[in-house]
């Protein structure tokens, strides 16, 4: 490339409008989920369960969780296999 390609190419870039001039279309705002009450007491389950034994595994926690937050809320307790 020669010296005045080069000067006519970045004259021609640099005359050009910025490409953000021109206003993009705004999407609507994400509408937040709704934490339902089940996920707020599993939560508060799970943190009990995570201090009073920390070391154990989450997926072994888990298991434990669903239960307490079952029996916290009234439901009807899950049936063994």
């Amino acid at each position: 490339m020669t010296l005045e390609e080069y000067e006519a190419m970045r004259n021609m870039i640099m005359n050009q409008a910025p490409a953000t001039a021109e206003p993009e279309p705004m999407d609507p705002p994400k509408k937040k989920r709704k934490v339902s009450r089940y996920q707020k007491e599993f939560g508060r389950q799970m943190k009990k369960l995570k201090a009073a034994h920390p070391r154990t595994k989450v997926t072994a926690l888990m298991s434990r969780g669903h239960s307490a937050t079952r029996k916290a809320l009234g439901m009807k307790q899950r049936r063994s296999r």
